[in-house]
């Protein structure tokens, strides 16, 4: 069985890319935002999320969704996505629980890298 990994970003493009990225060794869910990743979340109980920080609600939509899926789950493994390489950002991500950060603009190789140190 394929491990699962929750693909969250307001973009469709790059949820598009994620996904072809990930499509031949994972199994893909996808999210549009906050809300509908906690749902996810929830109810496909992922082995992995990749979580974009900046979504249409701002940066904190994406740390206030880190909260939610930890609260959820202490032990979830979730890699943070975004084009914010601010110091302080990574280490608040981190500090809440974030497994990893990838700054955009990332690469295949970087991305399956990441992931496969996890999962």
């Amino acid at each position: 069985m394929k491990k699962k990994i929750l693909i969250t970003d307001d973009s469709k493009f790059i949820r598009m890319v994620l996904k072809e990225y990930l499509n031949k060794n994972f199994d893909v869910v996808e999210a549009d935002g906050g809300a509908s990743a906690v749902r996810q979340f929830s109810k496909e109980s992922p082995d992995l999320v990749l979580l974009d920080v900046i979504m249409p609600k701002g940066e904190e939509e994406g740390i206030k969704t880190l909260k939610q899926i930890i609260k959820i789950n202490p032990e979830a493994k979730v890699i943070m996505i975004t084009a914010v390489g601010q110091n302080s950002v990574i280490k608040e991500c981190k500090d809440i629980g974030a497994t990893d950060y990838i700054i955009k603009p990332f690469d295949e190789d970087q991305v399956l890298k990441t992931i496969c140190k996890y999962i």
